[in-house]
């Protein structure tokens, strides 16, 4: 396959991520340029002076009601296991629950992210899919039912503060929120007492009984109103505006956030606040939202990377404490990325604010400006590395703990909030406890880089950049700006550090374009490949002896009774078929090969797999495509006698009367015909303008020729074609792998070998004979077929003049065979076309490139 059609396979999902993640870029950046439009150039240090006017009283009081909020959501999962009727620890329940929501509050779309959570922790407790999606629909319904509740109470009961957001009366307003009531309360009549089915043509939601309706309602109208509660008491005393008519206000911005899909609703969910209480202050309102997003959003997210570091310092003895780490451990490196990332956020924001003249130390200046520069550098490393600390990579935990330890100097002497000087050991505590999660070697620049983390780095930056021009509006800017150094010169240090942390940024990206792959891994000695003959003695399949190429490592069972044969390219590590060895061996194998790979770093592909080990694959989590059709002839009784037999009749005669011979030269007495063979080699390689493969065929290489028989058809004395011959005697089939012929052969000289060697084959009891794989074909051709399938039947039909796939296809269909599939097996998503672009490569690259 080329690599063309592996890009334009994907090309319609890449860019439909693309323009996701630039609307959500796009509405972020709409909503800050209109938070900037309510202030003047003094915007930044009123917002500055109303937070100094929050007291420590309301801060503790945010925050304990903010964790009661918390505490609260885990009741959604306690119901929906309830439901499902199934008993776990609580403390497995309160864990993944607080992770859940945690994660999911702090990156958005909350019914995937935490739903990934649930489906990992209660997956590894024994619940099925339908069992975990009865917690997460708990919670989302819980979420609905409540803000319905909630704001056709706040409507109905204070109308007044919603009359003075929006262009509607008073009366009007009241009708709203009594209709969002009798809504509510149709809603229950018709869900009776067993649920109902409820939506509006093919859209449709299962809505659980009228009991288990109240209860997600009761709890979810608790649980809002201690999460609004925790932002009202950072408002101004004087605020005219009671609690539950702010309750209804705070719902409409949270809901405006959710369907901006900006995480957690930022900038989004303060523009809404501002419209709806324009009574209030708009330094005010922004001051409280600052402080409520510490609070509410970042406390809990370090809170669970301390949790992951003191479950990571001693594993637990009791059994609840037992299931609780067992919940927790699986999430340790996502839960450690996220406080990383923010952290790294932090610095890149301080980095952006003026230095308020008590924290000016009096260092020297080359000192301040050097620790400005560090500390904004180090904050976007950390925003970089916290991907690869997700995937578990030992590069990016060696760096970051590294930054984290680090950076606390830099970021106190630049007079930095004491905050995020205090986070950063912090986090290198929580790094250093789970020092044991980060194991894979995969370097950071082969990492595959994902489409929500691309998206958050972005929103990061374009942040920065906007509070950047928003703090400093009342600067007037000139390229004099860049060079002023002086102790209180924010806005230029501010600039300076911009322009570096956009460097990084460019080089980073230009770097992972750029990078090439990584160097193979080691090709096995001849002593090892001697050391396979036995386990190939046994193997079904004429695949195995690729194996003897040499340009594959080998991965052996425990036991030494099969093996693997694999190579890394790019971001994967490749194997070439099925694990060869009895079954339970290859189901073994397969698993360790995907241990090997996670260690690596890199992502599993398995390359031309048949159909006899898909369950073990898709156990994995890995995705199957249609690769196409292995030619199978049937050797059984074969003959050239018969109707249906003709045109092989008469090529065979054909090529006797061309006086060709046919012989079978043992792999001992291979040697002396090798440089004879090298001209046949060069001549054909010559004629077809092609150099010679790798990986999945075999090249001409002295040492691999003579580890097989040789199949020569001889014209008057000299050899004119010749094929290696692999053999499967336990599964008793045949094959061959290098066919060559001259230029000047005579007509038919292949059709002739092939023939001869049925002929010998069914003589010496094979039963098949493989002609190799027809790539693209026997693919599904139903207009409701697999995106895969469609894509792949165009390329295969204007791909034809390039490759020939329907010409190859015909070519081996002349000798009647079976056709029997074969799949790539790797994860889905954006991984599975960089998998066939890997693949695709690694196939096109010279085995021996020293020659």
């Amino acid at each position: 396959m080329s690599a063309a059609p592996v890009v334009l396979d994907q090309r319609t999902a890449g860019w439909r991520r693309l323009a996701a993640i630039a609307i959500t870029l796009a509405i972020m950046g709409m909503a800050l340029h209109a938070l900037a439009g309510q202030f003047d150039d003094q915007g930044y240090h009123l917002i500055r002076t109303a937070l100094k006017g929050l007291s420590w009283t309301q801060l503790i009081v945010a925050t304990l009601l903010g964790m009661a909020s918390y505490l609260c959501l885990i009741g959604f999962d306690a119901i929906g296991l309830r439901r499902a009727q199934q008993r776990l620890p609580a403390s497995r329940i309160g864990i993944t629950a607080f992770l859940a929501h945690a994660a999911g509050q702090t990156l958005g779309f909350a019914a995937l992210t935490g739903g990934a959570i649930r489906l990992r922790s209660y997956g590894r407790a024994g619940l099925s899919l339908a069992e975990i999606g009865q917690v997460v629909l708990m919670s989302t319904l819980g979420f609905v039912f409540g803000a319905w509740l909630l704001l056709g109470l706040a409507l109905w009961l204070e109308p007044g503060a919603a009359a003075r957001a929006l262009p509607i009366t008073v009366p009007v307003v009241r009708a709203l929120g009594i209709s969002l009531l009798l809504l509510f309360a149709a809603m229950l009549a018709l869900v009776g007492t067993h649920g109902r089915s409820i939506g509006w043509r093919t859209h449709q939601i299962w809505i659980p009984n009228r009991r288990t309706v109240l209860e997600v309602t009761a709890l979810s109208v608790v649980e809002l109103s201690l999460a609004s509660a925790a932002f009202y008491v950072l408002l101004p005393a004087q605020a005219e505006v009671g609690f539950i008519g702010f309750v209804g206000l705070y719902l409409v911005a949270v809901v405006a956030g959710l369907i901006s899909t900006v995480p957690a609703g930022l900038g989004v969910f303060e523009w809404s606040l501002l419209k709806l209480l324009p009574q209030i202050a708009p330094a005010a309102i922004l001051a409280a939202a600052v402080a409520y997003r510490v609070t509410y959003y970042l406390l809990p997210l370090l809170l669970s990377a301390l949790l992951a570091a003191v479950a990571s310092m001693r594993r637990p003895i009791s059994s609840g404490a037992g299931a609780a780490w067992g919940a927790l451990r699986p999430w340790l490196p996502q839960i450690i990325a996220l406080a990383v990332f923010a952290v790294g956020a932090l610095l890149v924001i301080d980095g952006t604010l003026p230095v308020p003249r008590h924290r000016i130390l009096p260092a020297p200046l080359p000192l301040v400006e050097t620790s400005h520069l560090l500390g904004s550098l180090g904050g976007v490393a950390l925003l970089l590395l916290g991907q690869g600390l997700q995937r578990r990579s030992h590069v990016a935990w060696l760096i970051a703990l590294v930054l984290c330890v680090g950076l606390p100097v830099p970021a106190w002497l630049r007079g930095g909030h004491a905050l995020v000087a205090l986070t950063l050991p912090l986090v290198a505590i929580a790094l250093w406890a789970a020092r044991r999660e980060f194991y894979r070697e995969g370097a950071l620049l082969d990492e595959a880089w994902s489409w929500p983390w691309l998206r958050n780095v972005a929103l990061v930056l374009v942040a920065t950049v906007w509070l950047l021009f928003f703090v400093y509006s009342h600067v007037e800017y000139q390229n004099e700006l860049w060079w002023q150094f002086a102790t209180s010169g924010n806005a230029p240090r501010a600039l300076r550090a911009l322009l570096l942390i956009s460097l990084v940024v460019i080089v980073f990206g230009l770097a992972r374009l750029l990078h090439s792959t990584r160097s193979p891994l080691p090709a096995p000695a001849s002593e090892t490949l001697e050391q396979l003959r036995p386990v190939l003695a046994q193997a079904h399949d004429t695949q195995a002896c690729l194996s003897m190429i040499g340009d594959k490592a080998i991965l052996r069972s425990e036991h030494g009774d099969g093996f693997v044969m694999m190579q890394r390219y790019g971001g994967s590590l490749v194997s070439m078929g099925d694990p060869v060895g009895p079954p339970a061996v290859v189901r073994e194998l397969i698993w360790k090969f995907r241990e090997e790979a996670d260690r690596l770093g890199l992502r599993p592909v398995f390359y031309q797999t048949s159909d006899r080990h898909w369950q073990t694959y898709l156990d994995l989590g890995l995705t199957l495509v249609k690769l196409g059709e292995e030619a199978m002839v049937p050797l059984q009784d074969f003959s050239l006698t018969g109707s249906t037999r003709a045109d092989l009749r008469q090529a065979w005669n054909r090529g006797k009367r061309s006086a060709l011979s046919f012989r079978l030269v043992d792999a001992a007495d291979v040697q002396p015909l090798l440089p004879e063979l090298k001209t046949i080699s060069d001549s054909w390689l010559e004629e077809k303008s092609g150099e010679e493969k790798g990986f999945s065929l075999g090249s001409f290489d002295d040492a691999y020729l003579c580890r097989f028989p040789i199949a020569v058809v001889e014209a008057e004395g000299r050899i004119v074609a010749f094929a290696n011959v692999w053999q499967a005697p336990a599964g008793h089939e045949l094959s061959v792998d290098l066919m060559r012929h001259l230029p000047d052969a005579p007509k038919g000289t292949m059709d002739f070998l092939f023939i001869e060697l049925f002929l010998w084959g069914a003589a010496n009891g094979y039963t098949r004979f493989s002609l190799g794989m027809a790539p693209l074909t026997g693919l599904a051709e139903h207009r409701l077929a697999g995106r895969w399938n469609r894509f792949a039947n165009l390329v295969a039909r204007h791909g034809e003049r390039f490759y020939g796939f329907g010409g190859l296809r015909r070519f081996k269909s002349k000798f009647s065979p079976d056709w029997r599939p074969r799949y790539l097996a790797a994860p889905g998503g954006m991984h599975l076309p960089a998998a066939l672009l890997d693949v695709t490569r690694l196939i096109s690259l010279d085995p021996h490139p020293q020659r």
